[in-house]
């Protein structure tokens, strides 16, 4: 069902307020200083040279902030722009993408947009991780051994070792859904530490590395049971075969 002339002015009218009060407000905080030099006259330092470290590191993330805002109310303005725009050529109220009606409640909620709810635009987050990452990771990795026939206690084992006892790093730095728990926070946590195969974790041997004794511990208990569960298929295995 399409919008009756009333419903038209109805939403022009709440598009032109909002846009009166984004002006406003942008005129009041200068715009959220963007016109400002950073950081001499955000601070009102002659100097940037005698200034802590961890100050600048404030007037940075607030400054990031004032730009994040400002980006917004930028692209809030554009999008009412447009909402006007489709007012005045009649469009307002179909979707630009399937050209189905939009429903009044998601025109109340968000006025400004052109699309039904199906084919609103950013739905899907991406994956893409910033380049700065190909560098800035643990240096390890330029001393990898992972592409060589290598089974010897490296950099990343050590890194790992390490790790396993906490980083600055938490569930949501990861868009891998395996990694939901703080003991999933460093690569490759899964890998077996300090041992290649699982049977060195538990068995012991002399300097010349002949086999001395076997430890009994968890992963002795486990691996003798999937020994044992490995022996049972076999066993059915050669039941069906004859």
């Amino acid at each position: 069902m399409s919008l009756t002339t009333q419903e038209m002015d109805h939403f022009k009218q709440i598009l032109l307020t909002r846009k009166n009060e984004i002006k406003e407000m942008r005129e009041r905080n200068d715009s959220f200083g963007s016109d400002t030099e950073f950081p001499k006259e955000s601070t009102g330092e002659l100097s940037n040279y005698d200034n802590h470290p961890g100050d600048l590191g404030t007037e940075l993330f607030e400054r990031e902030k004032d730009i994040a805002l400002n980006d917004l109310h930028e692209k809030e303005l554009e999008d009412i722009n447009a909402a006007l725009k489709s007012i005045d050529d009649g469009s307002y109220g179909v979707c630009k993408t399937c050209g189905q009606d939009i429903i009044k409640e998601r025109l109340e909620a968000v006025p400004s947009t052109l699309y039904c709810k199906e084919h609103s635009p950013g739905q899907n987050s991406s994956d893409d991780r910033p380049v700065e990452e190909a560098v800035s990771g643990p240096d390890y990795k330029r001393r990898s051994n992972d592409d060589k026939d290598a089974t010897f206690f490296d950099a990343e084992d050590t890194w790992q070792s390490v790790a396993k006892y906490g980083t600055s790093e938490t569930p949501s730095d990861f868009t891998d859904p395996d990694k939901r728990d703080y003991n999933e926070m460093y690569e490759d946590s899964d890998d077996d530490d300090g041992y290649v195969e699982e049977y060195e974790s538990f068995v012991a041997t002399d300097i010349t590395g002949n086999e001395r004794n076997v430890i009994h511990n968890r992963n002795h208990e486990e691996y003798e049971e999937e020994l044992d569960r490995e022996e049972e298929r076999q066993l059915d295995k050669d039941k069906y075969d004859n």
